[in-house]
C-alpha cells in the first residue's frame, strides 16, 4: 500500500504555519506554575516540570501523517521524529504512549499492526517503555508519540543560550520536506527514498550524546518549521546567525525538484513567516532548503568555537555526521544571514 498517497500533506509538512499559530495562541491566559521550568514561553521542543532539586520530567508530543510508503518504515520514522525533541534537550526517554489515527476498514489492521510495530522497536531501541496509547477512527492515517523523559533540572540544553562566536552545527541533511512531498507523485528514485527513510528513521540518541559531552550551548531539533523557523527560536531577537550556504548538506535529489518548484505545503508558510528576519546575497536554491519543512530531522547545535575538535572527535567514536554551517553574531540581532 502506498501510504503517501492516503495523505493530503506528509509528516511535518502538515504542520499548522508558524504565523496562524502564533495568532491562535496571541491572548490565551496560560495558568503559571513553580515547578515549571520550561513552558510555552520561547518555542521549546518539549516542556520541563520540576520533581525535585535533582530531577525533572520532560514532557512532548509529536504526530503526523506517513512521510513513507511502508506502514512499518512509516512507524519508525514518525517514533523517532517525537523521540527527537526529548534528545535536543538532552533528556534520556523513559515512557511512551502511541496516538493513532486509523481507519481499520479502509486501510486493515495488518497496516495498522505493521505502524505499530515500527513505532515499537524504535521506542525499544531508545530504552523507553511503551505503557499504552489512544486510538481514533480517521480516513486520514496519522501516527505518533507522547514521550516523557527524565533530566536533571540544571542540565537542560535549551533552544536559546548561543553566545556569538558560537558555531552552528547540523546532524541531518535537508530536503525531507520536499522529497517526502515528490514522493507521493512517485517522483523520486528507489536509491533516494531508501536513504531518505534510513535518515528519517535515525534516532538522535548519538547527537544528544555528543552534545552533552562537549558543553553545548543550545541547541533544538529541526521540523516542521525547517531551518529558518529554528534558527529564530534559538536566536530570538538576542543576537544573530550567519549561514554559509554552501556548507548546508542536503538530499542532491531535493536539489533537483526545488529548482523544478516542487515545494511542499509547509514551505510557502515557512517562507511567508520567516523571509522578514532573513538577509540573502543570492535567492534560490540552496536558499529555498532553509524553509522546507523536515520531518525527523537532524539537531542544531550551537558550540563554542574551543570545543568543535572535540565535538568532531566524539562525533567520529560513535560515526555521526554532521556539518558545520554557520556560526552566531552579536548583530544584526534577531536575522538570519545566509552567505
Amino acid at each position: 500500500m502506498q501510504l503517501t498517497h492516503h495523505a493530503r500533506f506528509g509528516g511535518c509538512a502538515a504542520k499548522i504555519g508558524p504565523g496562524d499559530l502564533s495568532s491562535v495562541l496571541c491572548g490565551i491566559d496560560i495558568p503559571e506554575n513553580a515547578n515549571v521550568i520550561v513552558g510555552l514561553k520561547g518555542f521549546e521542543d518539549a516542556g520541563v516540570y520540576r520533581l525535585s532539586d535533582d530531577l525533572a520530567i520532560v514532557q512532548t508530543v509529536d504526530f503526523f501523517t506517513p512521510v513513507v510508503n511502508d506502514p512499518y518504515w512509516f512507524g519508525k520514522v514518525a517514533a523517532a521524529n517525537a523521540l527527537s525533541d526529548i534528545y535536543a534537550m538532552g533528556a534520556r526517554p523513559i515512557t511512551a504512549l502511541n496516538i493513532v489515527c486509523f481507519s481499520l476498514k479502509r486501510f486493515g489492521a495488518p497496516v495498522l499492526r505493521e505502524i505499530l510495530r515500527g513505532g515499537i522497536d524504535t521506542i525499544k531501541e531508545s530504552g523507553a517503555c511503551l505503557l499504552g496509547g489512544h486510538s481514533v477512527e480517521d480516513e486520514e492515517i496519522k501516527y505518533g508519540l507522547s514521550v516523557t523523559g527524565v533530566i536533571h533540572p540544571r542540565r537542560i540544553v535549551r533552544n536559546e543560550g548561543a553566545q556569538p562566536g558560537d558555531l552552528l552545527v547540523l546532524t541531518k541533511p535537508l530536503g525531507t520536506g520536499i522529497l517526502v512531498t515528490a514522493m507521493k507523485g512517485n517522483l523520486v528514485s528507489k536509491e533516494t527514498e531508501e536513504r531518505l527513510i534510513a535518515v528519517m528513521a535515525t534516532l538522535n540518541y548519538r547527537a544528544s550524546e555528543v552534545m552533552l559531552s562537549t558543553g553545548a550551548h543550545a541547541a533544538t531539533d529541526v521540523t516542521g518549521f525547517g531551518l529558518a523557523g529554528h534558527l529564530k527560536e534559538m536566536i530570538k531577537d538576542a543576537l544573530g546567525v550567519e549561514v554559509y550556504a554552501d556548507k548546508l548538506p542536503y538530499f542532491p535529489e531535493a536539489a533537483l525538484l526545488a529548482e523544478s518548484g516542487f515545494f511542499p505545503k509547509g514551505f510557502y508558510s515557512n517562507r511567508d513567516f520567516y523571509t522578514p528576519y532573513v538577509e540573502a546575497e543570492t535567492g534560490g536554491f540552496p536558499l529555498d532548503l532553509i524553509f522546507d519543512p523536515q520531518s525527523s530531522g537532524g539537531l542544531l547545535i550551537a558550540l563554542g568555537k574551543a570545543d568543535i575538535d572535540r565535538f568532531r572527535e566524539e562525533a567520529s567514536k560513535v560515526s555521526l555526521d554532521f556539518r558545520v554551517i554557520g556560526r552566531f553574531i552579536e548583530e544584526p540581532r534577531g536575522i538570519i544571514r545566509i552567505k
